[in-house]
């Protein structure tokens, strides 16, 4: 269903004088066949915005308020995106009446419409989305986009999983998504327990924010979770989630300026109450708790965690 567009106070004046502009106007959005008569758009099928992503169709809400842009930002556009089920011969007989239409990338039932008077088009645009003759249309604006931050440690080009660049012969573009973020989220505040088989606290790469309060040793009783000669996982695990980020060492992990605690428990055996332990340990101070581990089922049998782990 079409959805009204609310205009900001500038844009409003302008809209106003262009449509007294309009009324005095030679040319405009009529539609009408040679007799005058109303034209057939041959409008068909359901509406297509609801077939998009909820992604998509949010994005689509926010490009659509018109109340987000200025009169700067709008007086200079002649390229609109539009979502329409009128086949494309017949645009030019909306009341839009684009001077040209071409299909956007990607998207079915997407188009690129041309106006050679930017401010008259809002208002004809507006005209065609109350008619239902589109389901949308937003200004295609020019804009700069900034750089992202990109950690300056010496590993960081090979981490595939969080930058893939195809370095490993992989898709690029096939990551966790993440570098994004990183110019507003980097796991500041943010405390992090690996329950593991150890945590390697004298590492370069995780020292630097290691908690030793919030740290166990769950197999020997005590407060250091350092690791056997044998024991690497955790240490390996704590690396991916928070290594320090930025100071030239080594990786970088995906929240690299969290606070890392270390939990030993699977260097060991342990029942269900150990289990809960470590996962409840200093809860008042630990927001995540890592577990990159399970029961060693035989494909046969699935086992699950006890009562005391699951509450």
């Amino acid at each position: 269903m079409a959805k009204c567009r609310m205009l900001s106070s500038s844009v409003m004046r302008t809209a106003l004088a262009v449509l007294i502009i309009l009324l005095f106007s030679p040319f405009g959005g009529v539609i009408a066949d040679s007799a005058g008569q109303p034209a057939d758009l041959g409008i068909e099928g359901d509406e297509i915005l609801p077939t998009y992503s909820r992604a998509v169709q949010l994005a689509f809400e926010r490009v659509g308020d018109m109340s987000g842009y200025s009169e700067e930002d709008i007086e200079g556009v002649n390229e609109w995106l539009v979502v329409t089920r009128v086949p494309v011969e017949k645009h030019q007989l909306t009341k839009a009446a684009p001077e040209s239409s071409e299909p956007a990338p990607i998207l079915r039932g997407a188009y690129i419409w041309v106006f050679d008077y930017p401010l008259k088009s809002m208002i004809l645009l507006q005209q065609s989305l109350e008619a239902g003759e589109i389901e949308s249309f937003s200004p295609l604006l020019e804009k700069k986009q900034e750089p992202r931050l990109a950690p300056n440690d010496t590993e960081f080009s090979e981490q595939w999983h969080l930058e893939n660049t195809g370095q490993t012969n992989g898709l690029s573009g096939e990551d966790v998504n993440v570098t994004s973020t990183w110019d507003t989220y980097t796991g500041s505040g943010v405390v992090i327990s690996v329950v593991d088989d150890g945590l390697d606290h004298a590492h370069s790469d995780l020292s630097p924010h290691y908690s030793s309060l919030l740290s166990y040793d769950w197999c020997d009783d005590d407060s250091d979770p350092s690791p056997s000669s044998w024991n690497g996982h955790g240490t390996a695990v704590a690396g991916v989630a928070a290594a320090v980020g930025n100071n030239g060492l080594d990786v970088t992990g995906v929240a690299f300026n969290a606070t890392i605690a270390g939990s030993t428990l699977i260097a060991c055996w342990a029942g269900d109450a150990t289990e809960a332990n470590a996962l409840s340990y200093e809860s008042d101070d630990i927001d995540i708790y890592t577990n990159s581990w399970g029961p060693a089922d035989d494909g046969q049998t699935l086992e699950a965690p006890g009562p005391l782990t699951l509450a």
